[in-house]
């Protein structure tokens, strides 16, 4: 059981920076009991209404983050993968949306890629994140501030473009895709990784790009995607290169979107995307 050593006022909701160190300490403090689940041989999955796979490790996470945030931001709704039921889903301004483990099919393969996300979005936008790795003891966090105007946008060629890949759902718009790259002269660097990993990598600057073309809900990348937003990075839709939304009304799907290690290179990037859309989508 995790036990913390603090309270949170309610209106520090509005002074997010604040709420990161308390955030992170909810999150290390997890770690412990998912890595007991993980490691213990006898730890099973269920099977999900969706056909997915759920663990002890899921619902313990589930129960003391969203118990978390209950008591402390009363007044913001929680959305959970563990919980969520579209047919009931009324999209609010503000609400934090959470992935208790990300990478179920990590975990249970014990491939260590599993992670922790919290995410708050308001207007549409994750404005704050936190992403644990507890095989790897290691968390990150962000806050979106303001973007600078004043961006360098480039079209110069990277003599390597390092492509983030799923490590287990690789597609054939995938394999097309990087065949694309190929044939246009680019050399690949191809980084698999697992659940949220993928866009942490690139805010950690140790890939450039992640497309994905299969499918993925709100609470996969929120909160990897506050952390890439706040250290220079951005996630695009593929087919009308506009940010990445949230709080749909019609669908916690994502389209399909490219992740972006740099906003500098969004227009070489996105105009390389527009190209294999109409020739290959």
């Amino acid at each position: 059981m995790v036990e913390l050593s603090f309270t949170i006022n309610k209106m520090l909701s509005k002074n997010l920076e604040s709420i990161i160190p308390q955030l992170e300490e909810l999150t290390r403090g997890l770690f412990p009991e998912i890595l007991k689940i993980y490691r213990n041989p006898k730890s099973t999955a269920k099977e999900k209404k969706d056909g997915s796979p759920v663990t002890k490790a899921d619902m313990y996470v589930h129960s003391m983050i969203v118990g978390f945030l209950e008591k402390n931001f009363s007044n913001i709704p929680v959305i959970s993968e563990e919980s969520f039921e579209q047919k009931n889903y009324k999209p609010a301004k503000e609400f934090w949306i959470i992935d208790p483990i990300d990478g179920t099919k990590e975990f249970v393969n014990k491939s260590d890629e599993f992670t922790t996300n919290i995410a708050l979005i308001q207007n549409g936008k994750p404005v704050l994140g936190v992403v644990g790795a507890p095989a790897f003891n290691k968390v990150w966090s962000g806050v979106v501030k303001k973007p600078n105007p004043k961006k360098n946008l480039t079209n110069k060629r990277r003599p390597t473009l390092r492509i983030v890949t799923s490590k287990s759902h690789r597609t054939v718009i995938d394999t097309a895709f990087l065949n694309f790259l190929d044939k246009k002269g680019h050399r690949l660097k191809i980084i698999p990784k697992g659940s949220s990993l993928k866009i942490c990598t690139l805010a950690d600057k140790k890939a450039d790009i992640y497309p994905r073309f299969g499918p993925t809900s709100e609470w996969d990348i929120a909160a990897a995607d506050a952390i890439l937003r706040s250290r220079g990075g951005g996630i695009f839709q593929i087919e009308n290169q506009r940010p990445l939304e949230y709080g749909k009304k019609d669908s916690i799907l994502n389209p399909m979107f490219i992740a972006l290690a740099d906003l500098n290179e969004r227009k070489t990037i996105l105009s390389l995307m527009d190209d294999f859309n109409k020739n290959l989508l």
